[in-house]
């Protein structure tokens, strides 16, 4: 498997080589049967991993992470990517460790202000690639 291999490369060269490093060399991957695994959703993976590390203990049988079959009635499998991104985001964003909190907590509380009508963009054209400028520009 190559990304094991990139995996190890990595970790031989940014860490002190471990017996614990050398065994992930050459371990044999077994891969979990997932009654949940899916076949049409093909960009919620890193959701999904993450909701794996979350959940997942070794000796546990069964493996409970709450996600759903993907051909179950009402396709509630969608909806709970969606949920846990939205966990995971607010998560990332209100950390303490994220340097930018304070600013978009600031900035989400002068948004929750603004009437209605004003809420909604206008021009998403040309507002978007302003911002991407503003954020992204900044060190040219």
């Amino acid at each position: 498997m190559l990304q094991r291999r990139v995996l190890v490369l990595y970790l031989r060269n940014a860490l002190k080589p471990t017996p614990a490093i050398e065994e992930l060399a050459t371990s044999v991957i077994e891969r979990k049967k997932m009654d949940w695994r899916t076949k049409n959703n093909g960009v919620d993976c890193g959701v999904f991993t993450m909701r794996h590390m979350e959940t997942y203990k070794r000796d546990q049988k069964p493996w409970v992470t709450g996600f759903v079959n993907e051909d179950e009635v009402n396709n509630r499998q969608k909806a709970q990517p969606h949920l846990l991104r939205t966990r995971y985001l607010s998560k990332i964003i209100l950390s303490e460790h994220n340097m930018h909190r304070l600013k978009i907590i600031k900035m989400a509380n002068a948004f929750d202000k603004m009437p209605d009508k004003e809420r909604y963009m206008k021009d998403l054209d040309t507002e978007i690639p302003e911002r991407m400028k503003i954020y992204f520009d900044r060190g040219n």
